[in-house]
């Protein structure tokens, strides 16, 4: 018996030396990366919150401040009426905007930090650690104050305000607005899809939403008008999706079905002939209805080409939206870094409320001109500009002059 107690008494002062060697590896490596054996080693940042509202007040916010009101629009992508009103609401109704002290009667994050860091990060689409110095403010805060706010923007007044469906009245208003602008009676606008890359999208969805493109999309079904205020707008369908395939389950069209798109619907003349449905601009994969204006696909004669490029021309406004949104909103420019679908889809009607509210703002202010691309760019190359210009001109007068051709082969045909 003392024998088998000499020999368990080693083994187990053999297995004690092993951990004891074990435990002193891990403390060295710990120890080399900067951590504490046993400690967290999470490093902690004193963020210097009154210094980020000091430089948010003497910039943007102050009596005497350094940007003016035309920057800080170019910056945040609202003008600062617009922004007073989303703090505002948000400080009233969102809990996470709240001013005030913790327990160690330290003042919390600022709700104008919390705020401009949100639209920024939205605007510029780049890492949100970009600003985080200038706001001190930590990671996980800036992204929580992210998808508060896109969350509290895209259900609360602004949405039913800025982004409803016609009226009866807006019908009217928009219709007449395209006949002053386009020279025809009836048109509601310009529909048609645009493509979003989905740069986290969780590996098991990538067989439903990466389409043509090779990489995972997501897919906005949108209504707009030659102001380039979206009327309609459906976020979230897969990247598989067509055009045609995604207008089978619009909601659209399930108003044509039930016959609530009817409520819209006017009296007007064409050509001398009376109209009672009120039509879009679609591009050549939609169905043949009556409330689709689409290009002829095979033009025969003068008249045919001249339809299909005036139909082109003129459906040309959803596509700036399009192009407008994207250069505004670099969120959504770049591959969209969020992995859930119900903070993509807030942050995408986030924006578009606050597109929106700059189209409403600009009208009624009767400023000349309508939103472009390059106000939103930071940095524009006029060289650039100037050649996609030239190329513009150069193709039309191509067209033009092919159209010319024709008609002489066709006059020389007949005689």
């Amino acid at each position: 018996m003392a024998i088998e107690e000499e020999e368990y008494l080693s083994q187990l002062q053999v297995a004690a030396e092993v951990i004891a060697s074990s435990l002193m590896e891990g403390h060295q490596k710990r120890s080399s990366h900067g951590g504490g054996g046993g400690r967290n080693t999470r490093r902690y940042i004193h963020w210097d919150r009154e210094r980020a509202v000091t430089c948010i007040n003497r910039d943007y916010l102050g009596s005497i401040r350094s940007f003016g009101l035309d920057d800080f629009k170019r910056i945040f992508r609202v003008s600062r009426t617009s922004y007073d009103s989303i703090r505002n609401f948000l400080c009233k109704n969102a809990p996470f905007f709240a001013d005030g002290f913790d327990v160690t009667h330290r003042q919390w994050v600022s709700s104008d930090a919390k705020i401009l860091i949100s639209l920024k990060y939205l605007a510029y689409g780049c890492s949100i650690n970009s600003f985080r110095d200038y706001f001190q403010v930590g990671e996980s805060t800036a992204m929580q104050s992210v998808k508060e706010l896109t969350k509290s923007i895209s259900n609360s007044i602004f949405q039913k305000k800025f982004f409803s469906f016609f009226t009866p009245t807006d019908a009217r208003k928009v219709e007449a607005l395209h006949y002053d602008k386009h020279g025809i009676h009836g048109m509601l606008g310009s529909l048609d899809c645009s493509h979003f890359m989905w740069g986290n999208c969780p590996v098991a969805h990538h067989g439903q939403f990466q389409g043509k493109e090779g990489k995972p999309t997501i897919v906005v079904e949108a209504l707009a008008d030659h102001n380039l205020f979206v009327w309609h707008a459906i976020f979230g369908y897969c990247g598989t999706l067509n055009d045609i395939t995604i207008w089978d389950s619009s909601y659209l069209l399930q108003s044509l079905c039930d016959g609530s798109f009817s409520d819209l619907d006017f009296t007007f003349n064409i050509g001398g002939e009376e109209f009672d449905h009120l039509w879009m601009l679609v591009d050549g994969i939609y169905p043949s209805l009556a409330r689709f204006v689409k290009p002829v696909s095979v033009p025969l004669g003068d008249t045919e080409a001249l339809f299909s490029l005036w139909q082109e021309s003129k459906r040309k406004d959803i596509e700036r939206f399009f192009g407008v949104f994207k250069k505004k909103f670099n969120f959504f420019n770049r591959t969209i870094p969020f992995a859930y679908m119900d903070d993509i889809i807030s942050c995408f009607y986030c924006c578009i409320i606050l597109h929106n509210i700059a189209i409403t703002e600009r009208l009624d202010d009767e400023l000349e001109g309508s939103e472009a691309a390059e106000f939103k760019d930071c940095v524009v190359d006029s060289r650039v500009h100037g050649m996609a210009e030239e190329s513009c001109i150069e193709r039309l007068a191509m067209q033009f002059v092919q159209r010319e051709a024709e008609h002489v082969l066709l006059n020389r045909s007949r005689n």
